[in-house]
């Protein structure tokens, strides 16, 4: 199986290109590429329109992901806030300003963290007050490993690892945890202001994972069904507490999950201690890749398939086929996110000018100024214009505008229109929108403000300026 995974070609999705991950690439690139490129085309390729084919086509991409973490993860583990390390941090952080929720969710990748804050922002229950960022998993990206060091913001290797994430967030020093079976404990101190930081940690998601036999019906009807009564589950949360405007909220997670299903690894080497897409020991067999303990701050050897297969797992599917297992290193295991919300207060105004100056009929450019002065980013932006003809329909802005921030956009334009006839003067006001999203989560519009305007230079045929006669 090793030998299959060296060669790559682009991939075309929906009309764009996606490329293997450069080797070099800095986490920030390497981040961009999993969420942007990767996981929407993995998403279809072996969620939505799967094969039987196998590896997949983002199977071959998957493993350029897996040489870069091999790479660069032994270095990063020391140096790099990407790491899962860091949001522990962030809560304590946060619980010097005001009491914190921290939603822990066993299992929940970057695409369903997604789908969770479509649901807790859909009728305006809560804003997004951080707006999702991705984080590396500690190694292995099973919960054992990964959820203690999420909590305690050491590696594994540290003496004090056990596999008990309870043991691990006692380290914290500070708030209480909790697990589904205590939730109405959850519900009686978050309405007697018990504590700063109150953790709740589900593994509603990774329980299904783990027990689904039909794929399709997981991933198209139950995962769905339990994203959105997390989110209830967290609405409810937030309305014991006594000032519920003062409570943020933060979520997480220790790893995520493969999508699709996976085949079963046959004639396993001997001598490993089988766990999901990992095991415990060393291996030379070609299909797998070792995780030296000291190199990748580990309490003991591990090897892991290097494909999409897995070795053992709870259930299996009627076609042998397994769901839900982990503890790998393909991008959807390894990329998780950190998000904050609050409940939902008014966004600030997005002032948004238009301006340009051309000659009727000819080609030219537009000078766009988005001024957000949010503190999310506003993403998934598009113009429209009413004076343009092709501008009418919208036109997307390839650009993301950072919280706090101005931003100048130039837009190409194909034929400056001509002034309506008895028109005075060369002005010709602009009225429009951009249609945007804060933190590609929340829909929103703002309207070209009244200073924008076209200067447009219009000729008779004579090639004179309508000036000239004025």
């Amino acid at each position: 199986m090793g030998g299959k995974f060296r060669a790559y070609s682009p991939v075309q999705f929906l009309g764009s290109t996606s490329e293997p991950l450069d080797l070099e690439a800095s986490s920030k690139d390497a981040m961009k590429w999993v969420t942007d490129q990767y996981l929407p085309f993995r998403r279809w390729d072996a969620a939505i329109h799967s094969s039987s084919v196998r590896p997949r086509i983002s199977d071959l991409l998957a493993d350029s992901f897996v040489n870069w973490v091999l790479k660069h993860y032994p270095e990063l583990r020391f140096s790099s806030s990407v790491l899962n390390y860091s949001v522990a941090s962030l809560v304590q952080d946060l619980c010097q300003k005001s009491p914190v929720l921290w939603v822990v969710v066993d299992g929940l990748g970057w695409l369903d963290h997604q789908e969770l804050l479509a649901h807790l922002t859909r009728n305006s229950s809560f804003s997004i007050e951080t707006t999702l960022q991705p984080r590396i998993s500690i190694l292995p990206t099973k919960t054992e490993y990964a959820k203690w060091s999420l909590y305690t913001q050491l590696p594994p290797s540290h003496p004090t690892w056990v596999p008990d994430a309870g043991k691990g967030f006692s380290m914290m020093g500070t708030g209480k945890r909790y697990t589904d079976r205590k939730r109405s404990t959850l519900h009686r101190d978050l309405t007697q202001n018990a504590h700063l930081l109150y953790c709740w940690d589900t593994d509603k998601l990774d329980h299904l994972y783990h027990t689904e036999q039909d794929w399709q019906n997981l991933y198209q009807v139950q995962r769905p069904h339990i994203l959105e009564g997390i989110a209830k589950d967290i609405e409810y949360c937030v309305k014991q507490y006594p000032n519920p405007e003062q409570l943020r909220i933060v979520i997480a997670s220790d790893h995520g999950q493969m999508i699709g299903e996976a085949e079963h690894l046959s004639h396993c080497p001997e001598g490993l201690d089988l766990k999901g897409r990992m095991a415990i020991g060393k291996t030379d067999d070609p299909r797998f890749v070792v995780l030296d303990a000291e190199r990748y701050g580990l309490p003991h050897d591990i090897s892991i398939v290097r494909g999409a297969a897995c070795l053992n797992a709870f259930s299996y599917t009627e076609k042998n086929e397994i769901i839900g297992s982990h503890g790998g290193l393909f991008p959807e295991e390894v990329v998780v996110g950190v998000s904050v919300l609050r409940q939902f207060t008014a966004r600030l105004p997005v002032h948004v000018n238009c301006q340009g100056e051309g000659s009727s009929g000819q080609n030219g450019e537009l000078t766009l100024t988005i001024d957000n002065s949010n503190t999310v980013p506003l993403t998934q932006l598009c113009l429209y214009i009413n004076e343009f003809s092709n501008l009418k329909t919208g036109y997307p802005l390839n650009i993301e505008i950072p919280a706090g921030q101005k931003v100048l956009i130039q837009v190409p334009i194909s034929n400056y229109p001509e002034l309506p006839p008895n028109h005075e003067g060369k002005q010709l006001p602009l009225t429009g929108e951009v249609r945007f999203q804060f933190a590609g989560i929340e829909a929103g519009i703002a309207s070209l403000d009244s200073e924008s305007l076209l200067i447009v230079k219009q000729l008779f045929s004579s090639g004179l300026d309508i000036d000239d006669f004025l």
